[in-house]
C-alpha cells in the first residue's frame, strides 16, 4: 500500500527471504515483477534482469530477476 512505502518494510522481508533461503542451501533468488511494482527495489538490492516480456499486459511489462546468493 502507498503509506506503507519508504519505511524499510521492503527491505526488511527481502532480507528474511533472501536468509532464509540461505539457510536452506539456495544457491540464487528468482523474482518477476512488472514495470508498474518493484523493478527498481529489486534492483537496488542486488538483482539482475535476466528476462523481460514487453507489453505483457497492455503496455506494462514483466520483468524476471535474479541474484546469486553468498555461499
Amino acid at each position: 500500500h502507498e503509506d506503507m512505502r519508504g519505511q524499510g518494510y521492503g527491505t526488511q522481508l527481502i532480507q528474511r527471504a533472501e536468509n532464509e533461503a540461505k539457510a536452506r542451501g539456495c544457491q540464487q533468488v528468482l523474482v518477476d515483477t512488472m514495470s508498474f511494482q518493484a523493478p527498481a527495489f529489486y534492483q537496488r538490492h542486488g538483482y539482475e534482469i535476466y528476462g523481460v516480456l514487453e507489453n505483457f499486459v497492455g503496455s506494462h511489462t514483466r520483468y524476471f530477476l535474479k541474484k546469486r546468493l553468498p555461499a
